[in-house]
């Protein structure tokens, strides 16, 4: 008699609280203040971003070892523009490109696509002020925190706005950052070896462990090593499925930027995807991507003392990697397999790429999937630890042992009801950082666009 009632109890809970929710935020109102409010950053900012991230990125790359030298308290430009990737690139790559395009259609490919280049000024005003405020207070406990700038910059009476963002992306943190990453590894490996979720969760909260309770610094070493190949590896895959399906491919862009505007029907009178489900699904989980405008950027990028320009452009350079190139590999090689009707997240992703490379393919996504979430969860780790500090959080030991046992949870819990949560939480960082964010780029643009002008430009 109790099995029925708490089964619907549950599925009420779960609709209500989460879904409900989350649409009722997202759906349109989130998503056109995000358009709109990345339109006027564009314009203030004279896009800047878009002008200046392509350049920077082939800085770094000519110049390796031009910023070998700095403080032992900041993060490099190297160091930072990898860590920030690797927590970027994570499960949102694989699994939110394939659950985006399944509730969306494929027209959400191309608002992910909006989301990023919008995000790309998010991201450079917000390492922008972060080390800009550095450089005033060299010694200030708010360093490298998007809490930094809030702060000094609002006021006093506005350090409850500064304290609600550093508590939601605690939560965020601890609960969709690291739960849906575990989740999302749990299943694809039991799904391609039969390994259960219990031993998955073991492993995977033994290794954050491992990694988390050294600190940033190890966080650092293993980010800036292990995300490059595997992002490497994984385009290299992606781009052969595309390159030897020309036809197909050519096929499957086309539907995106048709789509993007135009209702999806689905033959024998089932519903299909309205626009916009399409729009908020891609915007949604584009953030959930790249996270641009919900105040994580200055944990890495901001980690610097330098010229806040350089690493402002580094940060836009993060949503052009992350989306434009990552998530549109795995979109298109998702379309192509033509299985997102039947399909979606991680398993998607998984079943799309073994369609055209057989069990290598799959073995390669899989191994990619694993790495990728595992970076993310261990740099939002010290995402949190930071938040945990400016709350007032002292035993930052015991939080880090904390934090690799929320890991071990992940794998046992239902992965739609930790979706609906992840998109809440993004929407509540929205309204709670790029508000404040708008306020101040906006009242000190000229400030800004003179610390963001290249040499030749000044001349």
């Amino acid at each position: 008699i109790a099995k029925p009632y708490t089964r619907s109890a549950y599925n009420f809970f779960d609709r209500i609280t989460m879904e409900t929710l989350s649409s009722w935020l997202w759906n349109p109102f989130l998503a056109f203040i995000y358009l709109e409010i990345g339109v006027l950053f564009l314009v203030v900012t004279r896009f800047a971003a878009w002008r200046g991230a392509l350049d920077e990125m082939r800085a770094l790359w000519r110049d390796r070892t031009i910023d070998t030298k700095h403080a032992d308290e900041d993060v490099s430009h190297r160091h930072a523009f990898f860590a920030a990737l690797a927590a970027s690139v994570g499960v949102g790559n694989l699994a939110g490109v394939g659950t985006a395009i399944h509730l969306g259609g494929p027209g959400a490919l191309f608002w992910m696509w909006v989301s990023a280049l919008l995000g790309m000024s998010f991201r450079m005003s917000s390492v922008f002020w972060a080390i800009k405020m550095a450089r005033r207070d060299k010694d200030s406990e708010l360093f490298a925190t998007p809490m930094f700038y809030m702060v000094n910059m609002l006021g006093a009476k506005w350090k409850w706005l500064a304290s609600a963002l550093a508590l939601i992306l605690m939560i965020k943190g601890m609960v969709t950052a690291n739960l849906i990453q575990a989740n999302s590894v749990a299943h694809a490996i039991s799904g391609e070896i039969g390994v259960s979720n219990l031993l998955v969760a073991a492993l995977l909260c033994a290794a954050v462990a491992l990694v988390v309770v050294g600190g940033y610094k190890s966080i650092l070493r293993f980010s800036s090593v292990a995300a490059p190949w595997m992002i490497v590896a994984y385009l290299l895959c992606g781009w052969a499925i595309l390159l030897f399906t020309p036809a197909n491919t050519m096929e499957a862009l086309l539907s995106v930027f048709y789509y993007a505007f135009n209702p999806y029907s689905i033959a024998g009178g089932v519903a299909g995807y309205a626009v916009l489900e399409t729009l908020q699904f891609g915007i949604a989980r584009g953030i959930f991507s790249h996270g641009s405008g919900i105040g994580i950027a200055p944990f890495w990028q901001g980690a610097n003392r330098g010229d806040p320009a350089k690493s402002a452009l580094l940060a836009a350079a993060v949503p052009l990697t992350d989306t434009l190139i990552i998530c549109t590999t795995t979109g298109l090689v998702v379309l192509t397999a033509d299985q997102w009707l039947n399909l979606t997240g991680a398993y998607l992703t998984v079943t799309s790429f073994s369609h055209f490379l057989g069990n290598a393919g799959r073995m390669v996504v899989t191994v990619c999937l694993v790495i990728f979430a595992f970076t993310t969860i261990i740099n939002w780790a010290h995402f949190s630890e930071r938040c945990f500090q400016f709350l007032g959080g002292k035993d930052i030991r015991h939080f880090r042992w904390f934090f690799a046992a929320v890991t071990f949870v992940g794998p046992f819990l239902p992965l739609r009801p930790l979706w609906s949560l992840g998109d809440l939480l993004i929407g509540l960082m929205l309204i709670v950082h790029l508000i404040p964010l708008t306020y101040i780029v906006v009242r000190h643009s000229r400030v800004m666009c003179l610390g963001l002008l290249t040499k030749e430009e000044v001349d």
